[in-house]
């Protein structure tokens, strides 16, 4: 592999593995576990970048709840919102629903 370099050239107890943006955007969706020859369970990457993530969309979906709460507590008539704001409110709520307990 030509990403790959090594810190130590006379062992190869370390080595510096440099991602390209394709698979940069790969170990930041994804989570990578590395087993011996024999099937052994040695390390896992990337499970961290991806609970991380998960916090930080669930804090953006709680705040945009928050906001969404507000707006309606101040509508007191009749409101006909327009299709852009319709599909907005569409997509938080699926995305809401990928948050909350399955039952």
């Amino acid at each position: 592999m030509d990403n790959i370099t090594y810190l130590v050239p006379a062992t190869k107890s370390q080595c510096v593995i440099k991602l390209d943006p394709f698979q940069f955007n790969f170990y930041e969706q994804s989570s990578i576990e590395i087993h011996s020859p024999e099937g052994d369970y040695l390390q896992s990457i990337g499970y961290d970048v991806q609970k991380e993530a998960r916090e930080n969309r669930i804090d953006q979906i709680r705040e945009q709840i928050v906001l969404l709460q507000s707006l309606c507590d101040k509508i007191t008539q009749d409101v006909e919102l327009p299709a852009q704001a319709m599909a907005g409110l569409a997509d938080l709520l699926f995305r809401i629903r990928e948050f909350m307990p399955k039952e």
